[in-house]
């Protein structure tokens, strides 16, 4: 295809977009060629030459009209479709909606809203709720995620790391799980960010018979609980620090969470501590041996 296109662009050029080295397409040329190969090798030429014209722009199907209309060859637009995938190449246009595409592979339907903005629960390990925020280091970002028993406000798991990744709350979520606090068929209600959305989550979820519930989108209150935590984490804890690395905030976080689960005392628990009213609500909820 490089013998076809070379008049029309520089050979070293062409080696580098095929993947191929100039010795080895000059020893390829020296073989006899077929007419069939000659003419692929001619309609990649003229294909790649009006993608260029066309700014890069161009999608199979203009670029079929103009081999037609300027270069009075007619062609099948699968057949341009091929070449330029061929080619690899794709217009911008193209790329967004391949991009859109994959995103939406990704994720699953959203579950519906099993909360209605109702957070008075008591029973501990039946509602959980979950968020990510994020930390700025001298490193970079630092994100942390947490799952919330909502009868107790007790933070139940969290982790931490560099990325934004659905398998940063499934480690959240999981460590929450390890405490044995978590019941089965429990909720877990999240806002619509696409960690929570993913297909990663959603199989750990059902694998776990933890029922997935979200709020309507771009509404904060429906997932208050979750946002008010990291209100206080960052207020009364991060804004007067300053971090070189992810690990000491993590550690500060960490170091936090501690604080804020056994010390901390919350208006919404009587003035209990989240371990207090764990202590309380498990002993209620407990039954009693005959």
């Amino acid at each position: 295809m490089i013998e076809g296109m070379k008049a029309q662009f520089p050979v070293s050029y062409l080696c580098g977009r095929f993947g191929v080295s100039e010795s080895g397409f000059y020893a390829w040329r020296s073989r006899p060629q077929s007419a069939s190969s000659k003419r692929w090798s001619l309609l990649l030429a003229k294909v790649l030459g009006v993608f260029i014209e066309s700014g890069r722009a161009d999608g199979h199907r203009k670029i079929r009209e103009a081999l037609a209309a300027d270069h009075a060859l007619p062609v099948n637009r699968k057949t341009v479709l091929k070449a330029m995938r061929s080619m690899g190449l794709m217009p911008p246009a193209a790329q967004a909606a391949f991009r859109r595409a994959a995103a939406r592979a990704r994720v699953v339907a959203d579950p519906p809203d099993l909360l209605n903005r109702r957070f008075d629960f008591t029973i501990p390990g039946t509602v959980l709720v979950g968020d990510i925020t994020y930390v700025p280091t001298a490193q970079g970002w630092l994100y942390v995620a947490t799952v919330i028993d909502l009868a107790t406000r007790m933070v139940l798991g969290h982790a931490s790391g560099k990325r934004q990744s659905a398998e940063l709350i499934v480690t959240a979520l999981r460590r929450a799980i390890r405490t044995g606090i978590v019941t089965a068929g429990a909720i877990f209600h999240s806002d619509h960010g696409t960690q929570y959305r993913s297909k990663r989550f959603t199989r750990f979820c059902g694998k776990h018979a933890i029922r997935r519930s979200m709020g309507a989108k771009f509404e904060c209150w429906d997932n208050a609980v979750a946002e008010s935590f990291f209100s206080k984490l960052k207020n009364e804890r991060l804004r007067w620090l300053t971090f070189t690395t992810r690990h000491a905030a993590a550690w500060e976080v960490r170091d936090y969470i501690n604080t804020f689960n056994h010390k901390r005392r919350h208006q919404s628990l009587g003035y209990a501590t989240p371990a207090e009213m764990m202590t309380r609500l498990t002993a209620r909820t407990t039954p009693v041996a005959a």
